[in-house]
């Protein structure tokens, strides 16, 4: 049985694996985003980054010993699948509004509003 102080010091490591997967996690997609939206190549690079982080974090949870089978799999389920996220949604969200632009012209057959 850990003494408190053990304890203590094991929830904190999984606290800050945690804040530190999903701060990543989050930083990636929006360093993506903005990469794609304003096409510079250096933020979506630097998005990858981000990702890397946020699959150390997994592995950091991961292999710290402290979470039982379940939580080692969702974990690791999760940053897999996260890994792929981001360009995922960025293929729907262009490929929504492309076809979305391309019913707007066709309605109105290159009519402009003043």
């Amino acid at each position: 049985m850990p003494t408190s102080h053990e304890l203590a010091a094991m929830v904190g490591r999984i606290i800050v694996f945690g804040f530190v997967f999903v701060l990543s996690a989050g930083l990636y997609a929006m360093f993506y985003a903005l990469g794609r939206l304003f096409e510079k190549p250096w933020l979506v690079r630097i998005s990858y980054l981000f990702a890397l982080a946020q699959a150390l974090a997994a592995a950091g949870m991961i292999f710290t010993g402290y979470l039982d089978a379940f939580w080692t799999r969702l974990i690791a389920f999760s940053a897999i699948a996260y890994l792929f996220i981001p360009q995922g949604m960025w293929w729907v969200v262009t490929t929504f509004h492309a076809e979305e632009e391309h019913a707007h012209e066709e309605v109105f057959h290159g009519y402009r509003p003043r």
